[in-house]
């Protein structure tokens, strides 16, 4: 009975210590020159652990509709993916909106080295979409989802980042294609955060008269980096290699 409980109890522990940080969370932010003192600000309530969240409504001199996000953590694969339905100026002249996506709280893949794919593509509806480096992906071993400290200003402090990615414009769709990078994760949880950075026409710029609109989504996806071929067979040969020591030493005897 006694061996009974102390083994429940194990059991427990090693429940309790796997468990999925209480702490993690799914946000999304704006940020516009001029707007709450250019600040990156949280827009949205918080999404739940590995769930979605979105805003629709005015920041600045931009309507979003459905500006949203989502977040998986697993074995094989984990992700943070952004999109808006529509991001549109309502202002006269060009105006430059940024979107960040920030989850904290990851710990899947299980692998210390993380292969990291992101990139972006969208539509224009009117107007222009623009700019460099329209897209970034970020990670931090240390966990830190999106505040002032972590990406202050846009300028990146976190662990990793990918290129910043262009996009390239086919009539009225444009895409960044994939980068890649290799992050190396502590063994305790992580964070990935993304940003998306449009420049977008005023109704006076445009011929319609009409502001500047047009949607977008992106993706980051972490996958365990693979083994070398080399090491994958040494160690698939480690079996046969103790099977051939054992036929000798029967031989031998």
């Amino acid at each position: 009975m006694r061996k009974f409980f102390f083994a429940a109890a194990l059991v427990g522990a090693a429940i309790l210590g796997t468990a999925t940080p209480a702490h993690a969370a799914l946000r999304i932010y704006a940020q516009e020159a001029g707007v709450n003192g250019g600040l990156i600000t949280q827009v949205g309530a918080d999404g739940g652990n590995f769930t979605a969240t979105s805003f629709t409504g005015i920041y600045g001199d931009f309507t979003l509709t459905i500006f949203g996000g989502s977040s998986d953590n697993g074995a094989a694969l984990s992700d943070l993916l952004t999109g808006t339905v529509s991001l549109k100026n309502n202002s006269a002249t060009s105006k430059t909106l940024t979107l960040w996506v920030s989850q904290d709280g990851y710990t899947l893949p299980a692998s210390g080295a993380l292969r990291v794919e992101s990139g972006l593509s969208g539509t224009v509806n009117n107007g222009t979409l623009s700019g460099s480096g329209v897209f970034q992906a970020f990670a931090d071993k240390n966990n830190n989802i999106l505040t002032a400290g972590t990406l202050n200003g846009g300028a990146a402090t976190a662990d990793f980042n990918n290129p910043a990615q262009t996009a390239v414009a086919t009539g009225s769709t444009f895409d960044t294609g994939s980068a890649f990078g290799t992050f190396n994760r502590n063994p305790t949880a992580y964070s990935v955060t993304s940003k998306a950075t449009f420049t977008v026409s005023g109704s006076s710029e445009n011929a319609n008269g009409l502001g500047g609109q047009g949607n977008f989504s992106t993706h980051v996806n972490l996958t365990a980096v693979p083994a070398p071929a080399g090491v994958v067979l040494a160690l698939a040969g480690l079996p046969c290699m103790g099977i051939g020591a054992w036929v000798r030493r029967r031989k031998v005897k």
